[in-house]
């Protein structure tokens, strides 16, 4: 064994250093001594961890260890919890569709302003709109009240007000403005669903899916 070794089998445990280390401290004058500096700081270390325990101090400790721990798993649970509703919302939702999303803010924060400037309008020119659109305005649909033309998605919106058996509607009638497939979203509390007809899209929003349904069947009817 040289220097290098014995040094490392010192620090590794200087109370029981082995046969080989006790013989070459024997031969070592130096590695003599750093064996006895060595046992001395242990002694010293050994010293300071002998400090008495109160009674009771161990459960106390584990009492609150065990604590610690539950509120630990707890957090845990609640994170993981937590991470796998994002990623449900994240993965399994369906994504808003931009026009369907442009309908409800619309809904939201302009029509009050449309419907307080609205002007006396013309019922035929909305019938015909809708004939050309491939769409029906059925007595069936609910009360409608047409408010007036409004710009959506860069075209031309026909802005009409529904009163249906399970809730208001607003419906949005777009002429020539194509739409590839059926889309919605849903924002502030509402639902909107954007559907492709004959000649552009409608757009229809309220708080009752069932109500954009029936609203929906109603009109394509046509």
């Amino acid at each position: 064994m040289n220097c290098l070794e014995f040094r490392r089998a010192i620090l590794a445990d200087p109370r029981r250093p082995g046969p080989g280390a006790a013989a070459h401290a024997e031969q070592c004058p130096p590695c003599k001594e750093f064996l006895f500096r060595t046992l001395e700081e242990e002694a010293v270390l050994d010293a300071g961890l002998r400090v008495p325990v109160s009674e009771g101090l161990p459960a106390r400790v584990f009492y609150r260890w065990t604590a610690l721990r539950r509120r630990v798993v707890g957090w845990a649970l609640a994170a993981s919890l937590l991470i796998a509703v994002a990623i449900a919302v994240l993965v399994g939702a369906p994504r808003s569709d931009p026009v369907a999303l442009a309908s409800i803010e619309f809904v939201v924060y302009e029509e009050a302003q449309t419907i307080a400037e609205a002007r006396p309008t013309d019922w035929n020119a909305l019938a015909r709109v809708a004939r050309e659109m491939g769409l029906s305005l059925p007595q069936q649909l609910g009360t409608m009240r047409y408010i007036c033309v409004y710009p959506l998605a860069g075209k031309a919106a026909h802005h009409l007000l529904v009163s249906t058996p399970l809730g208001k509607l607003t419906v949005l009638l777009v002429p020539e403005q194509p739409l590839p497939a059926r889309a919605a979203a849903a924002a502030h509390g509402l639902e909107a669903a954007v559907v492709p007809a004959a000649k552009g899209f409608v757009a229809i929003v309220g708080a009752s899916p069932r109500s954009i349904a029936r609203a929906e069947g109603l009109l394509r009817s046509g």
